[in-house]
C-alpha cells in the first residue's frame, strides 16, 4: 500500500512523510525534491524561468511515474491538486491523507522560508489565506483528513497509522 500526503505548504508533509516511512519500513519520495533533482535546479528557479504552469506539468509527470511504486510514502507539493486530474492519479497510487493546519500555524511555519515562490509577495499572510481558501476543498477529497494543529509529528504519524 502507498500513502500520498496532500495539503497546503508548511503543514509537514515532508517531515511527517519521512517519519511515517521509517515507522512503516516504507520508501519515501518527496515530489518537489524529485523535480529539483531531475531539473537540476530549485523550484524557485523553475517558477522564475518557466512559470507556474510549467512547474505544474512537471508535478503531474512526476506523479504519473509513481503509479507503480509499492510500499511508498509520497509527499506532494501544496499545489499539486490544483491541476485537474491529479487527484485521480493520487487515487491510483494509493491512500491519500490530507494534513490540515490552521492559517496561523501555516504562516508561522512558512514565513521564515524564502524558498516558497508563491509567497514572494507584499503580503504573504493574505496570499496564504487566499490560496488556502481556493485549495481546501481539493484537499478535503482525500481518503483521510488529519488536523495537525497542536500535535507533534509523532502523534500525527500514529494517528495516520491508526486511520489506515
Amino acid at each position: 500500500m502507498n500513502i500520498v500526503l496532500v495539503g497546503f505548504m508548511g503543514v509537514g508533509k515532508t517531515t511527517i512523510g519521512r517519519k511515517l516511512a521509517v515507522r512503516l519500513g516504507y520508501k519515501f519520495i518527496d515530489i518537489d525534491y524529485q523535480i529539483e533533482r531531475e531539473q537540476q535546479c530549485k523550484i524557485t528557479e523553475i517558477f522564475a524561468q518557466h512559470g507556474e504552469a510549467h512547474f505544474r506539468k512537471l508535478e503531474t509527470c512526476a506523479l504519473e511515474r509513481l503509479i507503480k511504486v509499492k510500499n511508498t510514502i509520497i509527499a506532494t507539493g501544496g499545489g499539486i491538486l490544483t491541476t485537474p486530474g491529479n487527484m485521480n492519479i493520487v487515487r491510483k497510487i494509493g491512500k491519500s491523507v490530507y494534513l490540515e493546519a490552521s492559517i496561523d500555524d501555516i504562516f508561522e511555519r512558512v514565513s521564515r522560508n524564502k524558498k516558497r515562490p508563491l509567497l514572494q509577495t507584499e503580503n504573504p499572510l493574505k496570499t496564504i489565506t487566499e490560496l488556502y481558501e481556493k485549495r481546501k476543498e481539493l484537499y478535503s477529497q482525500a481518503d483521510i483528513n488529519i488536523n495537525t494543529n497542536s500535535m507533534n509529528m509523532w502523534k500525527v504519524v500514529s494517528l495516520i497509522i491508526r486511520e489506515l
